[in-house]
C-alpha cells in the first residue's frame, strides 16, 4: 500500500520502467483525496511538523493508520515517518 504522491515522490530517470511497472502493477496506490489532506494537516498541526518535508509522509501516515488490523510501513524515510504514525503501523526502514 501507497499513495499516489509518494509514487511521484520516488519517480527518477534513472528508475527502470519495466521494473517500475511490474512493481507497481502489485502495489495498492491510495488517492490522497481532500479528506486525507485535511487529517494530514491535522497530524501535522498536532505533531507541529510542517512544509514540504513532511507533506507527502503525513498523507502516507494518515492512509497507513486507515488501513485496517497491524500495518507495516516500508520506507527510505523512517526516521520522519515514525514521527507521524500511530503506534500501530510498524515503520520499516528500506
Amino acid at each position: 500500500m501507497t499513495s499516489s504522491m509518494t509514487l511521484i515522490e520516488a519517480y527518477h530517470g534513472q528508475v527502470n520502467l519495466a521494473a517500475w511497472s511490474w512493481a507497481m502493477s502489485r502495489a495498492v496506490v491510495e488517492p490522497v483525496t481532500r479528506d486525507v489532506a485535511e487529517a494530514a494537516i491535522a497530524l501535522l498541526k498536532s505533531t507541529r511538523l510542517h512544509g514540504h518535508k513532511y507533506a507527502i509522509d503525513a498523507a502516507l501516515a494518515v492512509i497507513a493508520e486507515r488501513q485496517p488490523g497491524n500495518v507495516a510501513l516500508y520506507t527510505s524515510d523512517a526516521d520522519d515517518l515514525r514521527k507521524l504514525c500511530a503506534p500501530r503501523v510498524a515503520v520499516r526502514a528500506l
